[in-house]
């Protein structure tokens, strides 16, 4: 079980959360003040310490111009001279590049030509000046150029160039000097803003031309890596005056940029937040002790508040737990403490008296309903939501006698409807039982006739494949029988052209016949002379009598012949037409088989949807004949409950409205 909290400890626990979110909130609100305050002061400070820092280098930077400008203007260096070789034009100006480069700030001096290389000067001047980067600027703008910060040995120096023309603008040579790193490092020197601050000099490309660390200015570190973000290069080299804050190793950081007038460089000075947060931090820290002390005051005045409220709940608190253990008999102790609690203890009181009242009548009249006396009700004076409980018990008891006079009217009702059921489901259920065995035979007679249908349909299929083959040889019969006709009349064509021929062969003999007899007359004519022509004209009379004969003969066969042929001729035509009416009967069979070829299929498949159907049928018989079993066995359940609940609902004794 989980342990029991008291109120004093809750009330304790309440305050020193509550107080310790306040100081939270107080410390945070104070820090982030703090902060906010700091921000806005350094963001004041720091743009015009910048410009401030900015000027003077420019100042100083206007300074080592101007002394360029001097020397350029120097008569001995404006001055080309007369000599073509070193004269004493030269050798003046060398006295004069000695004479400035004497001072402090010069590395080296000297002049160059318009191509960059040594014109005059001494040994620690170099021979060209073409690879530095100032040197094409110069070329371009003719005017004085500073260039960046640059490692000669093991120096650092700053390159200058200025153009020196004649009083027609011609140029002559160049005047290019080198000042020493210190004049940047010196004014970097006096801008101390913080202990952790730091100033930057950068070029265009962000590269650090300036700053108290001199290997970053040897190496021409890139500003935007040694800071760790690109939002300040951007902001730096972009030719504005700002401030900016951003965030650097768990550590807000501010920087503010100036362009130096005059170059193209850029000062930037970074201030740690951390470095201007020492009073602050000192003041956030009293506060939190001071929250500390209060704390413990407010948690002993707690502890004490709460020990009296305690003392006070803990005699109502052990009666309530009395209560909720079902003790109705023992009184409640009441305190004398005048205040909130004096209240609860005598409202206790009279709640735990009222109650023990409702519930020795409620309890009366649930005994008698439990012994199943229904002619009661809830009687004596209930208060407050109470009255809604007896109002409601006493519908409940009138609610449930007539209740439960209708089961028992109900019951009687049910009970006869049940018996009127159970022989109902009798009654259907034998009804299902036949009907279940006819389904069965008559889905045992329709597999039978389907049988036969497929049957007869593979012999229609077979009758219809026959018939098919005697159309084919009747259609070969018809064609040959055709054939034969025609070869029939040809045969006649030929007879006939055969007795023509015949005839001339007769007329031929008749006129031979006729030239013997004449030639036998001339022959006895002529006596002694023509009686070798009269053997010959007797031999030809003789052959013209035989070929008239045959030819007769001839004649004679031929036209028995034609009587054949045109017999045959017309057996052939009747055959020819037998022929066609045999397919003609022989299609109309195939048609006829066709037809009932498609009406068996039909009838098979309307057989088998029928079988189907049966199936179906036969199913739903089936479970009529489950459900009038199940429904059997529930009304006669229904009957036997239904006695039940008449013998039961018959044990209460019920309130009758007369």
């Amino acid at each position: 079980m989980k342990a029991k909290r008291s109120i004093s400890g809750r009330i304790l626990l309440n305050t020193l959360v509550m107080m310790i979110c306040l100081a939270v909130v107080f410390v945070v609100l104070m820090t982030r003040s703090m902060k906010s305050l700091t921000d806005s002061v350094l963001s004041d400070v720091l743009p015009s310490m910048t410009k401030t820092a900015a000027q003077n280098l420019e100042s100083n930077l206007h300074m080592l111009s101007d002394r360029f400008f001097m020397i350029g203007e120097n008569e001995a260096i404006a001055d080309v001279g007369s000599s073509t070789g070193i004269g004493s034009s030269d050798e003046e100006k060398l006295e004069v590049l000695r004479n400035a480069q004497s001072g402090i700030e010069f590395a080296w001096l000297g002049l160059y030509s318009a191509e960059g290389t040594l014109f005059l000067g001494d040994e620690k001047c170099p021979q060209s000046v073409q690879d530095h980067k100032f040197f094409p600027l110069m070329q371009e703008t003719q005017n004085m150029v500073i260039d960046d910060v640059y490692e000669n040995g093991d120096i650092l120096e700053i390159a200058v160039g200025l153009p020196i023309k004649d009083a027609e603008g011609t140029l002559n040579y160049y005047l290019v000097g080198a000042y020493n790193y210190s004049i940047l490092s010196d004014v970097l020197s006096s801008i101390n803003i913080s202990a952790n601050g730091e100033a930057f000099i950068v070029n265009a490309e962000g590269r650090i031309m300036g700053h108290r660390n001199t290997d970053l200015v040897r190496e021409q570190a890139d500003m935007a890596e040694y800071v760790g973000t690109q939002d300040i290069e951007q902001k730096v080299v972009s030719g504005q005056t700002g401030v900016m804050a951003y965030e650097h190793k768990k550590d807000m950081q501010l920087i503010s940029y100036v362009p130096i007038s005059g170059t193209n460089w850029y000062l930037a000075i970074i201030v740690p937040r951390n470095d201007f947060m020492g009073p602050a931090n000192d003041s956030i820290m009293l506060g939190i002790y001071i929250t500390g002390g209060l704390l413990v005051v407010a948690g002993l005045f707690t502890i004490t508040y709460a020990a009296r409220i305690k003392n006070s709940l803990k005699g109502v608190t052990k009666r309530i737990e009395l209560l909720a253990n079902g003790d109705l008999k023992t009184p409640t102790r009441i305190s004398r403490t005048k205040d909130e609690t004096h209240t609860l203890s005598s409202s206790l009181s009279n709640t735990v008296e009222s109650i023990n009242g409702y519930i020795s009548e409620l309890s009366k009249i649930l005994s008698s309903i439990s012994e199943g006396d229904f002619d009661v009700s809830v009687e004596g004076e209930f208060y407050g939501d109470f009255i809604i409980m007896k109002e409601s018990l006493n519908r409940i008891i009138v609610s449930l006698s007539q209740m439960l006079i209708s089961v028992q009217d109900s019951s009687k009702e049910v009970l006869e409807t049940a018996g009127i059921v159970s022989e109902s489901a009798v009654q259907v259920h034998t009804g299902s039982s036949e009907q279940s065995d006819s389904l069965l035979v008559l889905t045992e007679e329709t597999k039978a006739i389907e049988e036969n249908i497929s049957e007869v349909d593979n012999n229609t299929k077979v009758a219809g494949e026959l018939m098919g083959r005697a159309r084919a040889s009747m259609d070969a019969g018809d064609a040959n029988m055709k054939n034969l006709l025609a070869a029939m009349e040809d045969i006649n064509d030929n007879s006939i052209e055969i007795t023509k021929v015949n005839r001339i062969l007769e007329n031929i003999a008749s006129q031979t016949n006729m030239l013997a007899l004449n030639a036998s007359v001339e022959a006895s004519r002529a006596g002694e002379f023509g009686k070798g022509f009269a053997v010959v004209a007797a031999e030809v009379r003789e052959l013209a009598a035989q070929s008239t004969e045959s030819a007769k003969h001839a004649s004679e066969v031929i036209g028995n012949s034609l009587k054949a042929i045109k017999n045959g001729v017309a057996y052939a035509k009747q055959a020819a037409e037998s022929f066609d009416d045999i397919s003609d009967v022989t299609n109309r069979m195939t048609d006829i088989t066709k037809r009932l070829e498609e009406s068996v299929s039909v009838q098979k498949e309307s057989l088998e949807t029928m079988a189907e159907q049966i199936a179906q049928i036969s199913n739903v018989a089936q479970r009529n004949l489950d459900a009038s079993y199940e429904s059997t066995t529930a009304s006669q359940k229904l009957h036997k409950q239904a006695e039940g609940l008449q013998y039961i609902s018959g044990q209460f004794r019920l309130r009758r409205d007369k």
